[in-house]
């Protein structure tokens, strides 16, 4: 029988050769692959940064020697006066502006979207639990109507709290002819304790509301 091994003397080193060059293009693919799921992935994050909804979007607040500063909330159609010496920026958002003091009385904007489920369970009005209503009266704002005003007392956070609010609902035409509806909430809560120094507040605030039609 004739020596075949001969023959095939470079077989193992073939073998060996093949595999390595399949290792090769693997570990090549796999490299190639992970370079387009990072550009891609790149991408997509600039994407998402650049058409993300900015949730610092607040408003200009210098209180800094003005017993009351004028504020105005776009694109919401209101403007009013806001405590301005001895307050400082809790919380600026657009929809959302609160304010407090040392004394932890706390000034709260809240216009809520229509897209929000039950707005009306930020009411004080509608948290018996929580709340008991001292009194309740329908007020004229100017340019829009009749609002609801409720002063109410409560414990929160451990303290009893006296609350000063006023509600009221209100539709919009935007610059694209669309009709947006909001809820409109704006608190102004203290320790009951110290009523008599926060007295004059809410009148201003009530008395300084001013509301329009869109703006940018």
């Amino acid at each position: 029988m004739a020596d075949t091994a001969k023959s095939c003397s470079n077989c193992g080193r073939s073998l060996k050769t093949s595999k390595r060059s399949g290792s090769s293009t693997r570990v090549i693919t796999i490299l190639v692959i992970v370079l387009v799921a990072l550009l891609l992935g790149g991408a997509g994050y600039a994407i998402f940064i650049h058409d993300a909804p900015d949730k610092n979007v607040g408003h200009a607040y210098n209180p800094e020697g003005r017993e009351w500063v004028p504020m105005k909330f776009d694109p919401y159609g209101i403007s009013m006066d806001v405590p301005g010496i001895g307050w400082s920026l809790y919380y600026d958002a657009q929809s959302q502006f609160v304010l407090k003091d040392e004394l932890r009385a706390t000034l709260d904007i809240h216009i809520i979207s229509a897209i929000t489920l039950n707005p009306d369970q930020y009411r004080i009005d509608n948290k018996p639990h929580v709340f008991r209503v001292l009194s309740q009266e329908s007020v004229t704002l100017p340019g829009f109507g009749e609002a609801s005003y409720t002063v109410a007392e409560g414990i929160e956070a451990g303290y009893m709290l006296r609350k000063h609010q006023i509600y009221f609902r209100r539709s919009l035409t935007d610059r694209n002819k669309q009709t947006q509806t909001y809820t409109y909430l704006i608190t102004l809560s203290y320790q009951s304790g110290l009523h008599a120094q926060y007295a004059s507040f809410f009148p201003h605030i009530l008395d300084s509301i001013r509301l329009y039609e869109y703006a940018e």
